[in-house]
């Protein structure tokens, strides 16, 4: 096993980390600052990115080849590794913009929606509620009926974190088996309603894909349980990416402030506990980093890659979480104001901590798994 970086994922890294220092962070302060010097009463307005700056960087993303990863050759794109990939989502994952890589299964690329997928005019959810809690789909609920003219889907209720896409992407499972299709299906199709939108976090909503007597061509039925297993694998290790990206942000402006800080006539860098601190999440980046990056080899060498996926996603995430803490209680009041990114990190994590497979979940499966070794 050689984790030694090539010449293209080296130039791909350093290529992220300037865009994302020039293009997002330089833009953090802007974003952040609150207008009014108080916040009114109750929940604080959900924070966007407005449409000039999201529209002029998905354009200088897609210019240096940041924006939708798994664009095929024949659309402009290039083949990128699974190592790459997580190493762009972690110098993403440094910034609390919210802006970064679309996420497009490649497979979709060869249908009907491929051109205009690969040049923007329509956009993709992936509708993957009932893997949230496992990482798997093995509790999916949501059943379809194969006809010879269509796919009939039963009456369904599927969570979504971008009620605003043009296509959605999601698995059911076959009436009276066991087989799983993954089906893509168009907004305004008869039979599908998205309701229910509400805010999640300051900086992002969440809404329900209702199916009622909804019938779809059997062309649209696109994949089956491995195509389903890829994309939360792939999903897992985004989350994986962004996390540690999360971790090196909190740990470098911990450190830098820890130097620069001085309380008691002495600096917080000398004091034992806030070394201990920095120390132990170093360690935790470090074998986080480690994971993630086993995991997408695996990819890259076509290796079986599920499991470690989801073992480097818990990790990582779980980390990410830690290291908001830590640097929320290093800044002290400035990191739990919202002109700083560390409260913004914390929610973060924790909303990731619950996507694509629990922790405890995660645990309870791989440790079933172990004993029937």
């Amino acid at each position: 096993m050689d984790f030694k970086l090539t010449e293209e994922e080296r130039l791909i890294k350093e290529t992220a980390a300037q865009f994302v220092d020039k293009e997002l962070i330089a833009r953090e302060g802007a974003y952040l600052a609150q207008p009014a010097p108080f916040l009114p009463p109750g929940a604080p307005a959900r924070r966007e990115l407005d449409s000039s700056t999201r529209s002029e960087l998905t354009e200088r993303a897609r210019q240096v080849g940041l924006w939708t990863l798994e664009l095929p050759e024949n659309f402009g794109g290039s083949a990128i590794s699974a190592v790459a990939r997580v190493l762009i989502h972690r110098e993403f994952g440094r910034s609390i913009l919210p802006f970064r890589p679309v996420s497009i299964p490649e497979f979709l690329f060869e249908t009907k929606y491929g051109e205009r997928l690969a040049d923007g005019t329509v956009s993709l959810a992936l509708a993957f509620e009932e893997a949230h809690r496992t990482g798997e789909l093995s509790r999916l609920q949501t059943l379809y009926r194969q006809e010879p003219d269509g796919c009939i889907l039963r009456d369904s209720s599927i969570f979504i974190s971008n009620p605003r896409a043009d296509l959605f992407l999601f698995p059911a499972r076959e009436q009276g088996t066991e087989r799983l299709g993954l089906f893509v299906i168009e907004r305004g199709t008869p039979g599908v309603t998205i309701g229910d939108e509400v805010d999640l976090t300051t900086d992002g909503t969440v809404a329900r894909l209702v199916l009622q007597h909804c019938k779809i061509p059997n062309e649209q039925l696109l994949g089956y349980e491995y195509e389903a297993g890829a994309i939360i694998a792939s999903e897992q290790l985004n989350i994986a990416g962004r996390s540690l990206g999360i971790g090196m942000r909190c740990l470098a402006a911990s450190i830098e402030h820890a130097r620069n800080r001085v309380t008691f006539g002495r600096p917080l860098e000398q004091r034992q506990a806030i070394q201990w601190m920095l120390a132990d999440l170093s360690i935790e980046i470090r074998t986080s980093t480690w994971l993630a990056l086993e995991a997408a080899w695996r990819e890259d060498q076509e290796f079986t890659h599920f499991e470690e996926a989801a073992l480097a996603k818990k990790r990582a995430a779980k980390m990410a979480f830690h290291a908001a803490d830590i640097a929320i209680q290093i800044h002290g009041g400035y990191g739990v104001c919202k002109e700083f990114p560390f409260e913004g990190f914390y929610r973060d994590a924790r909303l990731l901590r619950l996507l694509y497979g629990r922790e405890d979940e995660i645990d309870r499966t791989e440790g079933q798994r172990f004993l029937r070794q």
